[in-house]
């Protein structure tokens, strides 16, 4: 489905804004990145965050000095898209394919150079959630800047072994944005809320809580199938209002 198209049930199934993933679509036709945030101006909707491509993450920590620096400057660009397009929030990984760091000094201070850029330039960071949760703990422990801060992925964060909205619950005033979604528990599976195992009780309370202006859904499927796009924006509209009221 073309992106305006896209956009424009976003905004009429009732949301308020919408993310973007920061690369040229090239399917059903071609359009580049940098046209998007005003097609998303002009749909009606807040652009609230981008999320940047992860492919080269794990160069933050590379013992190779020229391979971290081609990763941060790639990130460098990111930032300076936001702040041209005055999107507020870049979300990204630490890291790709590689869970387990060793070279932590290396990695801190690749990211200690993006949060300065990203002072420099007003851009909020947020760091996702993955498979690694002692890499988020290390990065917001050791900077205390507010330029960066948590996306939290609720769908990554109920697999087997993760924290199961600890992560949350610790980082919740340096939450900047989220990816809520759902799944059995077992498999990342990204469902719409309510269809599966999250626990929507822990979680909500700490959103609500934190200074979040936007929550923002990550989905790429749902338990039963819906093929109809109306109707699937609709289903989950409607659930997330239902695990947002459960706490009143």
């Amino acid at each position: 489905m073309p992106l305006q198209e896209r956009l424009t049930l976003i905004k009429d199934t009732g949301f308020d804004a919408t993310c973007l993933w920061w690369e040229d679509e090239v399917y059903p036709k071609t359009i580049l990145v940098d046209h998007m945030p005003a097609m998303v101006k002009d749909a009606g909707l807040f652009l609230d965050n981008i999320h940047c491509p992860y492919m080269g993450a794990d160069r933050f920590w590379s013992e190779s000095k020229s391979a971290r620096q081609r990763e941060i400057d790639t990130y460098y660009s990111y930032i300076e898209a936001c702040a041209k397009h005055e999107i507020p929030h870049m979300i990204m990984h630490v890291n790709d394919e590689n869970p387990v760091i060793e070279s932590t000094e290396l990695g801190l201070d690749s990211m200690i150079h993006l949060v300065r850029r990203a002072e420099e330039y007003g851009v909020k960071l947020a760091i996702e959630n993955t498979l690694n949760n002692d890499i988020i703990h290390m990065l917001l422990s050791e900077i205390p800047s507010q330029n960066l801060g948590l996306c939290y992925d609720s769908s990554h964060d109920w697999i087997q072994g993760q924290s199961c909205g600890d992560l949350l619950e610790k980082w919740k005033k340096r939450l900047y944005c989220t990816h809520l979604s759902d799944n059995n528990g077992k498999e990342d599976k990204h469902w719409i809320p309510g269809d599966g195992e999250v626990s929507w009780e822990k979680i909500i309370p700490n959103i609500i809580d934190s200074q979040i202006n936007f929550i923002t859904m990550e989905l790429l499927s749902s338990k039963i199938k819906i093929e109809d796009p109306k109707k699937y924006l609709k289903t989950a509209h409607k659930s997330l209002e239902q695990i947002l009221n459960m706490n009143d």
